[in-house]
């Protein structure tokens, strides 16, 4: 009788962290999280292992994202999927170093096949021949819910006041 429940106690905990793992608020989170692991470049890691993270981030993105940032006006506007690969690939081979540390998740909220997931980060570029760009940022992205899968479509960036 003991090992029936100790068993049924087993799955019952099982069932309810496969069901916790693929809530729509969890995907997004690990979504979310993977961008940002993505984009965070050790400094002496080799190229190839760089180049690896435009797979990654290609099948995270929509076909095309809009980017707000007041840091880097030249980088605000609507890319697609190929532009924003054009340019991680560029920074995969001209950074130093880059860091994209989640401090915190504020919200997750979805309407329907759209969702936003706002959080703060701590980030830092550091490319060759200029200061590096750092700081902490409030950000927003936002998803969409296309095929069963959820791809980014807009990633809203705001410096935080600390």
């Amino acid at each position: 009788m003991k090992r029936l429940a100790l068993t049924a106690l087993i799955l019952a905990l099982l069932g309810s962290f496969i069901y916790w793992w693929w809530l729509p608020t969890q995907v997004l989170k690990r979504h979310t999280s993977q961008i940002l692991h993505t984009l965070t470049l050790e400094p002496g890691t080799g190229r190839s292992a760089r180049q690896l993270g435009v797979y990654a981030l290609n099948a995270l993105l929509a076909s095309s994202v809009q980017l707000d940032t007041p840091t880097l006006p030249g980088a605000n506007g609507t890319f697609d999927r190929s532009e924003i690969e054009s340019a991680f690939s560029w920074l995969c081979e001209q950074a130093k170093q880059s860091h994209f540390k989640l401090e915190k998740f504020h919200s997750v909220t979805i309407d329907g096949d759209q969702a936003d997931v706002a959080f703060a980060i701590e980030a830092l570029v550091e490319l060759p021949g200029s200061r590096p760009v750092e700081g902490h940022y409030e950000v927003t992205f936002r998803w969409q819910l296309e095929h069963d899968t959820w791809h980014l479509t807009r990633s809203n960036w705001l410096a935080a006041d600390r």
